[in-house]
């Protein structure tokens, strides 16, 4: 996949030589993807949706022409994506009015498209892009002349807004033969497509002041000798045409910093990128001389391992703040205890490659609540915040402890009823009171040598501050520098559903343990480290594993073995995938729970998942405890 990416990027800058700095950026990407393709296949997938953001966003920044701003946005996805036709419209009632667009043969016209939408379709369209399955459906219907040189396949469509076009959309037709090139990156080109409309807005502006200052010029040279005549009516048209001026100049300072918001954005991005990668191709590269020490050895892989997970972190918050940003999260609330809530963050973060490096720094667990304390709220969203206050005090805090913790508050609550509150403290660097204001803005950083060790992107607290808001709670803090940080977290009373007799309780006390002998679990898994890892992990349970490497395997294993109790099923696989294989083996045996494995972490991949008969999915890197937990709900 890495692969034939790079190859398009190639097409693309050959056709397309540009700058020497370019060019110099250029053959740097060649020389780490070429490094990268060694490395393993998940994470090098996940690097397309970067590499992407940062090639098209170069495009964007260099357009100095609104019309050729959209043209060369439309052809630079198109050819990094392999889509052979792209079109962009305008929308007024349901009525199209094609503005430009690309055409892969370029040596033909682009060709004539009848296009119509239901309008079920404009409704979604509303909320995000909207991918349409065929060409020819229910819901669109399109009619392209006979010369097409390609069979049109599904179609994504993405909308936008502007101050020159109030509506529009972009349409990318794929290839039938190549399947769907799109849906699976469309959080990053649909930021790319808001970016590009931005500038858009703002060059038009650009040229309309121009336009303006130049008639402006021409009638006040023209009049300037009737002004001195005291000629009323031409003093109140210089009057509106300042109006009017300043006018233009206030939209033109929104659009600028609405466009230096998104400049920083991709510019702060691109550097954390590099950061980590640096790590895992440079350490990657001094692993495989054979002459280094097992101990070298063993330490450059946690290197490699820890720049993985810095990296995953950026993926992660990136797509969370878009996500976020876009309206696109929702809430789910569940029941859960306040106790083992914390004690599975304990034992979490026990085992963090950052703390296990910290030898002089204790984790503590700090439980003021009852044992059967039970609240309601969505605790993904809860653990979010929390892992990213937690992994904020452990990267600043060398020695001493970071204290996690829950308590009961009374003062302030409605009617006596308490509110539950969750606590980080931490001996570290702390936040210099001239940064308090600005610590939940966006890409704020604190400028220390740890910080510049470490890395990160600077949106963890943005993330946790929007989504306790949405949990209709609170978070502060309490700092000094050099005296570490106290971050809160509250949950409004009505989250609390069961209360009872405060207890101290240690992570010891609530540690959940699984015992499954008896049991015998199939990993299908072609990675060999994959599984060598997954066997590792349920060592501990006594569960007997039976191992199938691709497949057809698995279906032959479920068929001759009844004894096999659970499932855990990769879904990229040689011979045949995890989608197949689930199908089959649910037509064998309809109860038996298939849990996916995955790196495909999209919501379309998630719902196709489910979809084929998988009762769980677990995205990958695969987290212990998520998988453990997991397991034990359709074993005991």
């Amino acid at each position: 996949m890495v692969a034939n990416f790079v190859e398009c990027i190639l097409e693309v800058y050959l056709k397309n030589r540009m700058t020497d700095y370019q060019d110099s950026l250029f053959n740097e990407l060649k020389m780490k993807i070429k490094l990268l393709e060694n490395q393993n296949d998940q994470k090098a997938g996940r690097m397309e949706e970067k590499l992407l953001l940062w090639l098209v966003s170069e495009t964007i920044e260099q357009s100095g022409d609104g019309d050729e701003l959209i043209i060369n946005l439309l052809e630079r996805i198109s050819q990094i994506r392999d889509i052979p036709l792209s079109l962009c419209y305008q929308v007024s009632n349901y009525q199209f009015k094609r503005l430009i667009g690309y055409y892969s043969k370029k040596r033909e016209s682009i060709p004539h498209l009848s296009f119509q939408l239901d309008v079920s379709i404009f409704e979604k369209l509303k909320s995000g892009p909207v991918q349409i399955k065929k060409a020819t459906s229910n819901n669109v219907n399109i009619e392209i002349n006979d010369d097409l040189s390609f069979q049109p396949g599904s179609i994504s469509v993405f909308p936008f807004q502007s101050l020159y076009i109030p509506s529009g959309i972009i349409v990318f037709i794929n290839d039938a033969e190549l399947g769907d090139q799109i849906s699976d990156l469309s959080i990053v080109v649909r930021q790319l497509i808001y970016t590009a409309f931005e500038k858009y807005d703002k060059l038009k502006l650009m040229e309309e002041l121009k336009e303006l200052n130049m008639s402006f010029e021409n009638k006040l040279r023209e009049r300037t000798q009737k002004l001195q005549d005291g000629d009323e009516s031409l003093k109140i048209e210089i009057k509106n045409l300042k109006e009017k001026e300043k006018t233009l100049v206030k939209k033109l300072e929104i659009a600028e910093k609405s466009s230096d918001l998104n400049a920083s954005f991709l510019m702060n991005i691109g550097h954390e990128i590099r950061t980590p990668l640096n790590g895992i191709l440079g350490f990657a590269e001094l692993i495989r001389n054979n002459h280094i020490q097992d101990i070298e050895r063993e330490k450059y892989i946690n290197i490699i391992k820890t720049c993985g997970k810095s990296l995953l972190k950026i993926v992660d918050d990136v797509i969370d703040l878009s996500k976020i940003e876009s309206g696109q999260v929702e809430t789910v609330k569940e029941s859960f205890l306040a106790t083992k809530f914390l004690t599975e963050l304990f034992d979490y973060f026990k085992t963090d490659e950052l703390y296990k490096q910290k030898e002089l720094l204790d984790l503590r667990l700090n439980i003021n609540v009852s044992g059967n304390t039970l609240i309601e709220t969505d605790p993904n969203k809860l653990r979010q915040i929390m892992i990213n206050v937690i992994g904020n005090a452990l990267k600043f805090t060398e020695k001493g402890f970071v204290e996690i913790g829950c308590k009961l508050e009374f003062s302030g609550s409605k009617k006596g009823r308490p509110e539950i509150i969750f606590f980080v403290k931490d001996t570290g660097v702390g936040i210099p009171v001239s940064m308090h204001d600005q610590v939940f803005n966006r890409f704020t950083k604190i400028e220390h040598d740890i910080s510049k060790l470490y890395g990160g992107t600077g949106l963890g607290l943005t993330i946790a501050r929007d989504l306790i808001e949405m949990l209709d709670g609170k978070i502060w803090f309490t700092s000094e520098p050099g005296r570490g940080a106290e971050f809160y977290i509250s949950l409004p009373a009505s989250a609390i559903l069961v209360t009872g007799n405060e207890k101290q309780l240690t992570a010891r006390e609530l540690k959940t343990k699984y015992n499954w002998e008896g049991k015998t679990a199939l990993i299908v898994e072609d990675d060999e480290m994959s599984f060598i890892y997954l066997k590792e992990v349920l060592r501990s349970t006594n569960i007997q594993i039976i191992h199938a490497g691709n497949g057809l395997e698995a279906v032959e294993m479920a068929e001759k073995n009844p004894e096999i109790d659970i499932v855990l099923m990769d879904i990229k696989l040689p011979e045949m995938d995890g989608y197949e294989a689930t199908k089959r083996i649910k037509d064998i045996r309809k109860n038996m729970p298939v849990i996916a494995q995955t790196a495909y972490a999209m919501l379309d991949d998630q719902e196709k998942i489910l979809q084929v008969g998988c009762d769980e999915y677990i995205s990958k890197p695969i987290n212990r405890r998520k998988l453990l937990t997991t397991m034990d709900a359709y074993l005991s």
